[in-house]
């Protein structure tokens, strides 16, 4: 019998098969467990080697030994007549057959399910500065790894990690794996800048954050110009892109070649622009527009300067914010955006803010196609991401909401306006406990982000019940952005719940005093004066509030308890017949989370002109809107459902529904809603009514006094700050 035949009789080829492919399937396996358990790095060719030196062994193992049915025997000791060696056989083939088959399972998931590959992601550290007291170089730092962050976020085939996220590394003594993993990327560059003159020097090395290996390292020496700068940094994202195996399409390659400006002086102003709109406080973003304008006085073809100046503008114009009226924002930011479309329509920053732009215009539609056209220009870009979640939410798709602010947070982890977003969708949601989580998380991140605070001082307010701690947070956010109308003015509303309107008024008068006609400024105006019974004051500013916001509840609400009390009845229905058409105007009425509110005022006023039908049917879509709502937060139902009862005749009930309601931490406008509210006349009176009120109010008066020791303490200090408010003139 020849060699390769007792070979083939002794299964050794099928072993050595069935070897190579069980080593192969070990070795995907082991790579995995490595990655998740941060193992050490010669781990992997730990196992590579002893495999390899199992093979021989296996070999060996199958020439002289050989599976009978009584076990394992030396091959020479067996009967020729009574050796099974062709049943083993095919039971090996069998084993290499399924074990073939898992390989081909594992190498198809791995393929075409799993997602892009981890190979495919990068963070870019921040640069040092290698000239110690070169503040220039400092500056060229930064701008080198901006602009290579920039330009890498450009390749649809790379996840990039934003550079607010990488910044916390600056100065870092963590492990490139523990980066890694904590930024989730496989690669990392790290670089540094050096300034000689006119010369500069730029050292750049690519990093594996799993074996710490250096897989390119190179030094680049440039005369210092823009044109220098720029043209080095696209020629170091094409060398990334190529040991990352990330194929470039024509329309990239030609946004790497892009020149941004010519202007040094410029790219400083715009970089300095950028740090300040990521605080997102009004102090901030007026400071931000001054360094845009800056930027494009020095290049007035500088694209990405106007993106910027229009940014700033359009988030001064959230209702929130209060920086600027909602209309006066837009018309600010559409001629820089329009002028930075001109210059360059390839730019994902300037469809995106134009995203922004048509979605405060109300053309939802035109939104949706600017921010899936950014998406396509600049794939690894965190904010079109963030704000296309926006926008979703607005459009109550909240699952594809959630999964596009993920995305964002995936692309910029430690992004404060990120995890802010995240936060108040789970505000939104009623999970408060998860929401307070990441607001703390955005403070942590950005110190000076005033408007988290705010929302931390409104959980604690409108879920836990504790106003007397809301008013600490109130004062932590109102120090953070001394110039927001908004945030000098809301804690106002916390200080009247607790029964002392001297300090109400104070931040009333700031907020005031900065914006007199936006919406936190007043609405706790009108709040102040109705707590003082200063009722024409009231009413001046519910009419101010009306100028500008047609459809808020809460004016609407004060006129109408003004008009039922001097039986104009039908002058306060085509107040509501105005401004919602869709309660008055069908044979169904339209209730929805947008204005179910205004439907339960509405229903008394119909009650009082004889419609009582429709009353009837308002109060019941309320009810029905409510069971899907959660009581408590900014975005919850409150007392709803007491005024319904109570409106309904149903006593019992809306006494039942109240002691809920301060049994799971209701406390917002107590003292508006117990004695101003005339759905709530029909149990005023009533002896649980009263016990209940009095109750609140016991447990408010310790509350206050604790808010009294504090400022005595100078734990709760004063904030002396001027309050004079920026031009926002272009």
């Amino acid at each position: 019998m020849s060699l390769v035949s007792e070979l083939k009789r002794r299964n050794v080829f099928r072993m050595a098969v069935l070897y190579s492919v069980a080593a192969w399937l070990i070795m995907q396996v082991a790579e995995v467990v490595i990655g998740l358990a941060n193992l050490p790095h010669w781990v992997g060719p730990t196992i590579l080697a002893m495999l390899a030196i199992g093979f021989p062994i296996a070999l060996i193992f199958s020439w002289f030994y050989e599976l009978t049915s009584e076990g394992i025997s030396l091959e020479r000791d067996i009967d020729p007549a009574g050796s099974i060696t062709r049943i083993t056989g095919r039971r090996l083939d069998m084993i290499v057959i399924s074990v073939l088959c898992a390989a081909v399972i594992m190498f198809a998931y791995d393929k075409w399910w799993t997602g892009p590959a981890p190979e495919q992601s990068i963070a870019v550290l921040p640069f040092e500065n290698a000239g110690a007291g070169e503040s220039s170089a400092g500056f060229l730092a930064n701008g080198i790894q901006d602009g290579l962050l920039t330009r890498l976020s450009k390749i649809g085939a790379l996840k990039v990690i934003s550079r607010t996220s990488v910044e916390r590394y600056r100065n870092s003594n963590k492990s490139i794996k523990s980066i890694g993993g904590e930024l989730g990327v496989s690669k990392i560059l790290e670089g540094g800048v050096q300034r000689l003159g006119d010369q500069i020097r730029v050292n750049v090395q690519l990093i594996d954050t799993a074996t710490d290996e250096h897989l390119w390292a190179e030094s680049y020496d440039r005369r210092l110009t823009a044109d220098n700068v720029f043209e080095m940094q696209s020629e170091i994202v094409e060398t990334i892109a190529r040991q990352l195996n990330a194929k470039l399409t024509s329309r990239e390659s030609s946004q790497l070649a892009a020149m941004p400006t010519h202007s040094l002086d410029a790219y400083t102003a715009y970089l300095t622009g950028k740090d300040k709109s990521n605080i997102e406080s009004v102090e901030s973003l007026h400071a931000a527009i001054d360094n845009f304008k800056l930027a494009v006085e020095l290049d007035p073809d500088f694209a990405l300067a106007y993106v910027g100046l229009a940014d700033a503008y359009l988030t001064l114009g959230s209702q929130f914010y209060g920086g600027l009226p909602t209309d006066e924002s837009n018309a600010l930011a559409e001629p820089p955006l329009m002028r930075a479309l001109e210059l360059d329509g390839s730019l994902g920053e300037a469809q995106a803010t134009l995203g922004l732009l048509r979605q405060q215009q109300g053309d939802l539609q035109a939104a949706e196609q600017a921010y899936q056209q950014a998406i396509s220009l600049r794939p690894s870009y965190a904010r079109v991401f963030r704000l296309y979640g926006r926008l979703r939410w607005l459009q109550d798709r909240r699952e594809e909401a959630m999964d596009l602010l993920q995305k964002a947070l995936s692309l910029d982890p430690y992004s404060a306006p990120v995890n802010y977003d995240v936060a108040r969708q789970y505000n939104e949601t009623g999970k408060f406990d998860e929401a307070l989580t990441r607001f703390m998380r955005v403070v942590e991140i950005e110190p000076d982000h005033a408007f988290a605070y705010v929302y931390i001082a409104a959980i604690h307010y409108m879920v836990y019940g504790r106003v007397d701690d809301s008013v600490v947070w109130y004062h932590k956010a109102a120090a953070n952005d001394v110039l927001s109308p908004s945030l000098q003015s809301a804690q106002a509303i916390a200080y009247l719940e607790l029964g002392d309107p001297e300090s109400a008024k104070e931040w009333v008068d700031r907020g005031l005093q900065l914006g007199p006609k936006t919406f936190w400024s007043a609405w706790a105006s009108l709040l102040f004066n109705l707590y003082s019974d200063r009722q024409e004051e009231a009413q001046q500013d519910a009419r101010t509030l009306l100028e500008v916001y047609p459809r808020n509840w809460g004016a609407l609400n004060l006129l109408r308890n003004v008009d039922l009390a001097a039986g104009r009845y039908d002058v306060a229905r085509d107040r509501y017949a105005r401004a919602f058409r869709e309660l008055t105007e069908p044979e169904v009425p339209q209730v929805d989370t947008s204005n179910y509110f205004v439907a339960t005022d509405l229903a008394l006023v119909l009650l009082y002109t004889g419609e009582h039908q429709r009353a009837n049917d308002l109060m019941k879509s309320v009810l029905k809107v409510t069971e899907a709502q959660s009581r408590l937060g900014t975005n919850g139902y409150w007392i709803t459902d007491v005024r319904i009862y109570a409106l309904q005749q149903r006593p019992e009930q809306a006494l039942d529904a109240l002691r809920k309601a301060i049994d799971e931490g209701w406390r917002i406008l107590i003292w508006y809603y117990l004695e101003h509210d005339p759905n709530l006349d029909a149990i005023r009176d009533e002896p649980e009514f009263q016990r209940l009120y009095a109750e609140l109010k016991a447990e408010l008066a310790v509350q206050a006094t604790r808010v009294r020791d504090l400022k005595a303490s100078g734990e709760l200090p004063a904030i002396k700050v001027g309050l004079e408010q920026p031009a926002t003139e272009q």
